[in-house]
């Protein structure tokens, strides 16, 4: 290693040292949880190495993604297909419309009311709201259930009963709400289920990454990183 390459090497040390010592001394414990989760993502990222396929598109391109993981992921195959965070329906008519197996069923949850909290400065406790009308979605393959997920979602999952692939579409934002999902719905989630993230990098990955993170650890599980936008925004993973 040349002197120059080394003087860097130390001088990154140094920083960080310097860091670390800043966040025990004075940091918020949010502070300390993204530099904690984003160490954390880094990690998983190098046991992935070259496997994940990156795809770079714009949040209006994201059916491209999404036709990605149906054609090559999941095999073109039906699917039972759970979206938690609905909103206007954009994701779900897309799913809908790559994905025609007349078994395939689409199930989305929203309470249609917004966020139950607040998240980032731009979208605070309300937003996505769309006043408590669902979206209106031409397809008999889909239902929508209504309300907060922690009202809604032990029920579903106590009388549901998977018929096909599972994929899980984590479109909730917070690491609350998705956290929330996972634990109600391991039952169902096998070795081999799909899940997409909308958001996985959210707050330096302290919400869906970090709520994916807690649930494999709580229940001895682990995933692959399949598929992902070069900045980890949108991922696709599969539950080992």
């Amino acid at each position: 290693m040349s002197n120059a390459a080394t003087s860097a090497r130390s001088t990154d040390q140094t920083l960080l040292i310097k860091y670390a010592i800043h966040l025990a001394l004075q940091g918020s414990p949010r502070e300390c949880n993204e530099l904690y989760r984003q160490k954390e993502f880094q990690e998983d990222l190098r046991r992935f190495g070259k496997d994940v396929f990156y795809m770079d598109f714009s949040y209006s391109q994201r059916k491209a993604f999404y036709t990605y993981v149906n054609n090559r992921l999941l095999g073109d195959v039906p699917v039972d297909y759970l979206e938690f965070g609905v909103a206007h329906g954009a994701s779900l008519r897309d799913w809908t419309s790559i994905n025609r197996h007349e078994g395939s069923r689409f199930i989305g949850f929203d309470s249609f009311e917004g966020l139950p909290e607040n998240w980032t400065l731009k979208a605070p406790k309300g937003a996505f709201s769309t006043k408590g009308a669902p979206p209106k979605i031409d397809d008999k393959r889909v239902n929508l259930v209504k309300g907060l997920f922690q009202e809604t979602v032990d029920a579903f999952s106590r009388s549901f009963e998977s018929r096909n692939r599972l994929v899980l579409h984590m479109d909730a934002d917070l690491y609350s709400s998705t956290l929330y999902v996972f634990m109600n719905l391991d039952r169902h989630i096998e070795r081999g289920t799909i899940v997409l993230f909308d958001e996985f990098n959210a707050r330096n990955y302290t919400d869906e990454y970090a709520a994916l993170k807690d649930y494999c650890r709580a229940c001895n599980r682990d995933y692959a990183m399949l598929a992902a936008r070069p900045d980890h925004a949108k991922v696709a993973v599969e539950i080992l």
